[in-house]
């Protein structure tokens, strides 16, 4: 028997002797007695958000250029310090901090400049990577660098350099203060000193949601509103009106959403989309999965689908390699590295192995990422198509795969 739902095709096998529920009815009564829900639930994901309607919510650059207008008091918004002001009482909370909270009330917020992918620079003056967020209070010799984590965490020495930049550049301000800006307030994973402080959303979200009261102009209250929403559903994973209304449908019909989850046909979604939009590169990275499992047959790999990229997973675990369109039947694949892994040897034999192939396939280009721990091979599809056991070679000589 099989239960159409929203375009899934459901396959159910009845069996008059076992005791498995009649999920026929099940979806009956979700539909008769959560009728109501279901409708404001619908209504309330129908509801327009400049963030959703941009395609902004996720990127970690487009949080960091709104937290930048809401820092500064000479922005638009006509919040004034109100936004920056709480941040810093936060800031002056913490132990062994250069900001003492009796003096916030005495900085001169009118001399205040807030900047957003301020370049970073080492001893020799070569550019090392942007600080997401730097505010500068000339007058008070105070300046706060925040580097904010959403979706990803800090590269090795990342911090380091930001703090070397910071030190060498801003050496007579007598206030100098790291900030490490996560989702929950997470620690950073390559850093072992005691200069950044965490801080998280979630304060952020109690912040907004006290000014958004007191805010007077409505288009600003609703930019604030659709902002929180995002965080709220897009970041946090917390609670807002659609979220409350799925757990109450879920909690009552548990069951028959649990069953429709697990059996739900997965070509349904992204992974259509990428059949539809990019065939060529859905069809060169299956080619890539199928040469290293072949390479590899004591672990599963799997590919994953998301709105921007394709991943993907050994043995359901962590991603190791994304792959994303950069031109018409081409794309480039992101090789990323896990702990415990011996990077720099790794890196070298793939180079080699790479300008092996590189002498036939000049169109390939190779870029070591400075800061983080990956590396971009663009046109990759010509490697997969020309070149099936340099894909093998470089998988087992990662992974010390012998076989």
């Amino acid at each position: 028997m099989q239960l159409n739902i929203n375009n899934y095709t459901i396959k159910i096998m009845s069996d008059k002797n076992n005791d498995e529920p009649d999920y026929r009815e099940l979806y009956n009564k979700l539909l008769n007695e959560s009728e109501k829900e279901i409708e404001e639930l619908e209504a309330e994901l129908r509801k327009p958000n400049i963030f959703n309607i941009l395609e902004i919510n996720e990127m970690e650059i487009r949080h960091s250029n709104f937290l930048k207008w809401l820092l500064d008091p000479n922005e638009s918004h006509g919040l004034g310090n109100r936004f920056l002001i709480r941040v810093l009482r936060d800031l002056a909370m913490e132990k062994e901090n250069d900001l003492d909270i009796v003096e916030i009330s005495k900085l001169n917020f009118s001399n205040v400049e807030v900047r957003k992918e301020a370049p970073s620079y080492d001893k020799e003056k070569e550019k090392r990577g942007s600080m997401d967020l730097l505010i500068d209070f000339r007058d008070d010799k105070l300046v706060i660098c925040i580097e904010n984590k959403i979706w990803t965490k800090d590269a090795t020495e990342q911090l380091e350099k930001y703090q070397t930049h910071i030190d060498s550049h801003f050496k007579e301000y007598d206030k100098r203060i790291f900030v490490y800006l996560t989702p929950f307030g997470d620690n950073p994973i390559n850093y072992t000193g005691d200069k950044w402080h965490t801080y998280s959303y979630e304060k952020i979200i109690t912040h907004l949601e006290y000014i958004q009261e007191a805010t007077i102009s409505s288009t600003i209250k609703t930019y604030i509103s659709d902002y929180l929403t995002t965080l709220k559903s897009k970041i946090m994973g917390k609670d807002d009106k659609a979220t409350a209304l799925a757990n109450a449908i879920y909690e009552q019909h548990k069951t028959i959403i649990d069953f429709i989850y697990d059996n739900r046909d997965s070509s349904i979604g992204y992974q259509q989309k990428w059949k539809e939009e990019y065939p060529w590169m859905f069809k060169s990275v299956e080619k890539f999965i199928a040469l290293i499992q072949e390479a590899d047959k004591n672990n599963k790999y799997n590919l994953g689908f998301t709105k921007n990229y394709i991943s993907i997973t050994r043995n359901g675990r962590r991603i190791y390699m994304l792959f994303s369109p950069n031109k018409s039947d081409q794309y480039s694949m992101e090789f990323y590295f896990g702990a415990g892994e011996n990077e720099k040897e790794i890196r070298e034999k793939i180079d080699a192995l790479l300008k092996k192939d590189l002498n036939a396939h000049k169109t390939i280009k190779s870029e070591w990422d400075k800061d983080a721990k990956y590396f971009v091979i663009t046109n990759f599809k010509d490697i997969v198509d020309n070149s099936h056991e340099i894909i093998k070679e470089i998988h087992k000589l990662r992974f010390k795969i012998d076989q």
